[in-house]
């Protein structure tokens, strides 16, 4: 544990970082209040703690909910801190990062690409099995009438290709047979969403949270909690988050989840913190990759607040360490380029 906390990175001087925090339903001036954002579940209340958590440390943290302000108000800031994850496009997290790097702002998370790459879950689902993780089978529709079986057996899994959130998964996702996971992808299509179909995994969801470190800091496993068909994370859960999250021991399979984190640290990396989504049968101790989540919830409650609590980490020293970490991930980019040119 020790070592872990030389680790960390503390602010030297937070007052001195001005950051820009940016939300669907963040926090605005002049009094800071929770938003109100109606279908968007306890996500205000989280970006209020958020900003509030941020400015505790000492940092100075202005706020905007509009993506647009990168371009008028985020010119005098040291670094923006995007939660971010849905708006009416596809894809929002690649489009902030993209935005970010183009007007040169230092931003939370990781380059473009690799926040492409974790977004559209086809593309992680091919990555990572070319890092040799194991990962259930897939098929990707892009409209109805491309509705055809999948090369492989059921029972399925109907979920959309991309989106934050579980963002249309419920318990009709899983189905046992085509004509049910057909039904399933329709109803996606009619929300817009591109589909991806995959051989359902038994078991239970799992998560790995990861901390960007000059050597990846690897926490325990964590269960979300589920009350669904399948313990699955369904969308409302996922939104409302009324059931929470536990420790998971997995025993010895812990050490095959350790060094999936690292492949995927050593063909992605740096991020500035993560979570690996799997789907973990206790009986026959498989596991099954599903998405990896930059930038993803950081609560005090969630998987990672909570995982590192057991290695005596408060959510505080996460947050310094990851904007610390992000700052100094970003200059030695800059560092780098001019040594190029």
């Amino acid at each position: 544990m020790n070592d872990l906390k030389q680790k960390i990175l503390r602010p030297v001087n937070a007052q001195a970082t001005r950051i820009f925090f940016l939300a669907r339903s963040a926090p605005l001036a002049p009094d800071y209040a929770v938003a109100s954002y109606p279908g968007d579940g306890g996500y205000p209340a989280y970006y209020h703690r958020i900003y509030h958590a941020l400015r505790d440390i000492g940092y100075r943290v202005a706020t905007s909910n509009q993506c647009r302000a990168l371009y008028t108000e985020a010119h005098e800031i040291d670094l923006v801190f995007s939660l971010y994850n849905r708006m009416a496009i596809d894809n929002p997290e690649v489009f902030v990062a993209a935005t970010c790097e183009f007007l040169h702002l230092p931003m939370i998370g990781a380059k473009p690409n690799i926040r492409a790459l974790a977004e559209d879950k086809w593309m992680t689902k091919n990555f990572v099995k070319s890092l040799g993780l194991p990962v259930s089978e897939g098929a990707i529709y892009s409209r109805p009438e491309d509705l055809a079986p999948p090369p492989f057996a059921g029972p399925y899994f109907v979920k959309n290709r991309f989106g934050a959130a579980s963002e249309g998964i419920s318990e009709d996702s899983i189905q046992d047979d085509w004509e049910g996971a057909k039904k399933a992808a329709e109803k996606l299509f009619s929300r817009g969403m591109a589909v991806l179909v995959e051989r359902y995994a038994p078991g239970v969801d799992v998560t790995l949270p990861v901390i960007g470190a000059d050597e990846p800091i690897i926490l325990d496993l964590v269960q979300p909690r589920s009350d669904r068909a399948g313990e699955i994370i369904t969308e409302d859960l996922k939104r409302d988050d009324p059931l929470g999250y536990a420790l998971f021991d997995a025993g010895p399979a812990y050490g095959a989840f350790a060094e999936d984190a690292k492949k995927l640290w050593a063909g992605a990396g740096p991020i500035d913190y993560l979570r690996l989504d799997y789907r973990f049968d206790e009986k026959t101790g498989q596991r099954v990759f599903l998405e990896f989540n930059i930038c993803c919830h950081i609560g005090r409650s969630g998987a990672i607040c909570l995982a590192a609590s057991q290695k005596g980490l408060s959510q505080a020293d996460l947050l310094g360490h990851i904007v610390e970490y992000a700052l100094r991930r970003h200059w030695r980019a800059v560092e780098t380029r001019k040594w190029v040119r």
